[in-house]
């Protein structure tokens, strides 16, 4: 590592694929082989879609279901390796490696368009990143993501993005008297 030549006084809020909050922060759940990087690696702080074989994860949707909503956000966890000679840092996590993918919470992310509170986010189907846009009109190349914008930015500079919460529990009682 170079011997640092910038000072910066303006840190930003937090890092891309960084939680932005304690509030309930929730994972998609993999199966027994867990989720990891496909050919080429995944991006950190992008949308991904698991492959139909329910394990490899890739920053663009299944070539079976090109318009699915993304199964996740790559959250930061340990995850990227530097794997080239010298390498001081990397957004990638490389092939083979584990994957974790947000399904919900607070997260730093990058949109490639300036991005307002309440505004939708989208994902691109090729390569995972963020646009942010009015709900129902989705950017040309892009997908629901179901997330949405809770605080604003520039185009490149960090935002937080917001998850759904989970489902909402059925309150229709069962036959045995105990609800859900």
């Amino acid at each position: 590592m170079p011997f640092p030549n910038t000072v910066h006084y303006g840190w930003p809020a937090g890092f891309p694929g960084a939680w932005a909050s304690q509030n309930p922060q929730r994972m998609v759940v993999p199966g027994q082989n867990g989720f990891c990087a496909g050919a080429g690696g995944v991006a950190v702080a992008a949308f991904a879609w698991v492959q139909a074989d329910g394990t490899t994860v890739l920053n663009t949707p299944d070539a079976a279901s090109p318009k699915a909503a993304p199964t996740g956000f790559v959250v930061r966890a340990q995850q990227g390796q530097a794997t080239q000679y010298l390498q001081q840092n990397t957004m990638t996590i490389a092939q083979g490696f584990m994957v974790g993918l947000a399904q919900g919470g607070d997260v730093f992310a990058l949109a490639s368009t300036d991005a307002t509170v309440g505004q939708a986010v989208y994902a691109s189907t090729t390569n995972g990143t963020l646009q942010c846009a009015a709900g129902g009109s989705a950017p040309t190349g892009t997908v629901d993501t179901g997330w949405s914008v809770a605080q604003g930015g520039s185009a490149g500079l960090p935002i937080i993005i917001t998850g759904p919460l989970a489902g909402a529990r059925s309150t229709t009682a069962t036959s045995s008297g105990t609800g859900n």
